[in-house]
């Protein structure tokens, strides 16, 4: 622009490229597992009217003006983690014309899901020599895995792992996402205060649980409940979900952590005062027991009373209606917090007797308590009678149900949260004081003091080298491909097979003698998985880990063109034939599907007894050997109940 005054100016404008006299452009994989070797293409681009001489690792080329060349590299992985590349390329220095080159370094993760197992105990110090009894592992590769030994002067750190366990869940189902957000607003106060140094940092926390909270908002029905994926028209409110939900933002409102939206309560806390309408309107709810029902209900007024509302007389009402013989253990707790928001002498009654039933259905040692069939009462006694030597005891046995360092579902790990969060604000007072000295035989590992009030850990890790006897030689061979522990198929409750087909050439899939598949580079294969479980079964999640040499084929975007009308991901059959409450079909039996970088997933809230097929359709995009994760299908709330299939090996040619 140019200009002499207000009226005399001109205005021109013009477009021009800037360009790298080469470039270079590295194609790597999404991701790849341990024992995977592949072969990926680097492209080597001339932009300039002279033929170069170009130097790169292993190669020297002369490229044309104005043309590209491909070459091919081999990788291997040895170790678990993120791998990084560095690609160089350069011209020979000459007097004709300048150097030229150019450089980048990519990076992508290698996973061990074909090998990774953990396991783990936990227990209280209270003599001055504890035992504990170490079993050496089996066929183990040496250079993964340690024992590691961790002490703490708090029971709050050995529930860090249950923490994390809700943080990275991988699943997102409403009531998933509202078991994060209840579990760790409920310690929200404590993590701030100790500043667990295991736990992400607290700012990673806040961006998680916005989150959460805006696709909560998001799944909300004009009802004011919640379904377990969306809110479409064609689904319904599911009456557990939206108790729980309007559970979860009584917490969040308490701790005045998030904001939470006033339109977004005020619909759950209505929802909640017509639960027995919303339950009774459903089709579904014909077949539900009195003890669901009254259970249902009894949540409900707990979550009231959490919301400060007295509903003590609607909990003295529905237990004359009940009485014992339907109603759970949890909704007896439920009941005693709703009837404590308003004591008089007649609701005092009801508690005692309610009260002293419990204490009845107590079963246990010396050191821990359990209720039968049930958990998280620890809290609900707190209430009551937070004195009582039962609840030290049950704080005791809830901790040692614990899993790998978290119980068993989310649900559990989020109510038992809350009640260890109670606890631990009435409960546990005293200042420790003391050394804790470890060793392993008669091998000195290490000390630590303790003097005051912290989560702080001493953590001493031994390598799995050091663990392993020295007879164990099948374990050090440095074949990577012989160390892989290639798993075989288990069930426990789900079957699953998996097997690949071709799409257009029968000679693109071939399974060898071995056991061993062939694809064809850059063919289209059809994976079938076959799912088979002889129970009913209810939140079903089977997932299945994406060949590190494929790209899945995602028949949601326009132009995907797979051959295949009946593959699934990301398409499911809604248009199901129903006879009373059970589907006919077992093709389009998905309810809700994911489909991420490594893994697809697809959830089921009910099964029946039957046999289920899921297929998809992916392209071979890499040569190379690679090893696949076994499928897995497993029931969300209750993971002991599980199965997968084999490992496979597939050479990509």
């Amino acid at each position: 622009m140019v200009a002499t005054n207000d009226k005399q100016y001109g205005l021109g404008e013009m477009s021009f490229t800037v360009q790298s006299p080469i470039m270079i452009r590295p194609t790597p994989l999404r991701f790849l597992n341990y024992g995977n070797t592949a072969h990926f293409s680097v492209i080597l681009q001339n932009q300039t009217d002279l033929s170069l001489l170009l130097h790169a690792v292993g190669y020297s080329v002369v490229l044309q003006p104005n043309k590209r060349i491909a070459l091919t590299y081999s990788v291997s992985t040895i170790h678990s983690g993120t791998t990084r590349f560095q690609f160089i390329i350069s011209t020979v220095k000459n007097d004709a014309c300048a150097p030229f080159g150019d450089a980048t370094e990519p990076s992508l993760p290698v996973f061990t899901r074909a090998t990774s197992e953990a396991f783990a105990t936990c227990d209280d110090i209270y003599e001055e020599v504890v035992l504990q009894p170490i079993k050496t592992p089996e066929n183990v590769i040496p250079q993964f895995g340690e024992l590691s030994i961790t002490i703490s002067s708090t029971a709050l750190a050995s529930l860090t792992d249950a923490i994390i366990s809700l943080y990275t869940y991988p699943y997102e189902c409403t009531e998933q996402i509202s078991s994060r957000l209840l579990g760790i607003q409920a310690l929200w106060n404590v993590l701030q205060a100790f500043h667990c140094k295991y736990l992400p940092e607290i700012s990673l926390f806040k961006t998680k649980l916005e989150s959460d909270l805006n696709i909560l908002k998001g799944r909300q029905y004009s009802s004011g409940g919640f379904g377990y994926w969306t809110n479409r028209n064609d689904s319904y409110a599911d009456p557990f979900m939206s108790v729980h939900i309007a559970h979860c933002l009584a917490v969040v409102v308490n701790k005045k952590v998030f904001y939470v939206d006033k339109t977004m309560l005020n619909n759950a806390l209505k929802y909640l005062g017509n639960i027995e309408p919303e339950i009774n309107q459903l089709s579904y709810t014909k077949y539900w027991s009195q003890i669901t029902r009254f259970s249902l209900m009894s949540y409900a007024l707990y979550v009231c009373a959490k919301h400060l509302q007295n509903v003590a007389d609607e909990a003295s009402q529905l237990f004359k209606r009940s009485g014992f013989d339907k109603l759970s253990l949890e909704a007896l707790g439920w009941l005693l917090v709703a009837l404590s928001m308003n004591k008089n002498t007649h609701n005092n009654q009801t508690i005692e007797t309610i009260y002293k039933h419990l204490k009845d259905k107590v079963s246990g040692t010396s050191e821990t308590a359990y209720f039968i069939t049930s958990y998280g009462h620890d809290e609900l006694l707190l209430y009551i009678d937070p004195n009582s030597t039962l609840c030290t005891k049950l704080c005791k046995a809830l901790q040692a149900h614990k899993v790998k360092g978290a119980w068993k579902f989310t649900q559990e790990n989020c109510f038992v949260l809350i009640a260890l969060d109670k606890y631990f604000h009435i409960k546990e007072k005293d200042t420790p004081d003391f050394v804790a000295n470890i060793w392993l035989d008669n091998n000195y590992c290490g000390q630590h003091q303790y003097k005051g009030r912290t989560t702080n850990t001493h953590t001493i890790n031994i390598p799995m080298k050091t663990i392993l006897s020295p007879s164990s030689s099948n374990t050090t061979n440095n074949d990577n491909n012989k160390n892989l522990i290639m798993h075989k198929d288990v069930n426990y409750g789900f079957k699953i097979e998996r097997t690949y087909t071709t799409i257009d050439d029968s000679s693109h899939v071939q399974k060898q003698s071995d056991g061993t598949w062939k694809f064809k580079l850059n063919e289209k294969i059809k994976v079938i998985l076959t799912m088979t479980t002889k129970q009913r079964r209810y939140h079903i999640a089977l997932v299945d880990y994406l060949l590190a040499g494929c790209e899945r084929l995602n028949t949601r975007l326009k132009g995907t063109l797979i051959g295949d009308t009946q593959s699934s991901v990301i398409r499911s059959n809604r248009n199901l034939y129903y006879c009373g409450y059970r589907s006919y079909s077992t093709l389009g039996w998905i309810k809700h599907e994911n489909l991420r970088d490594e893994r697809a997933e697809a959830f089921r809230s009910l099964l029946w007894p039957d046999v289920y097929e899921w297929s998809y359709v992916m392209r071979a995009t890499c040569a190379g050997t690679f090893i696949i994760p076994p499928a897995k299908a497993e029931e969300m709330y209750s993971p002991e109940n599980f199965g997968r299939c084999r490992t496979d090996k597939v050479i990509i040619h």
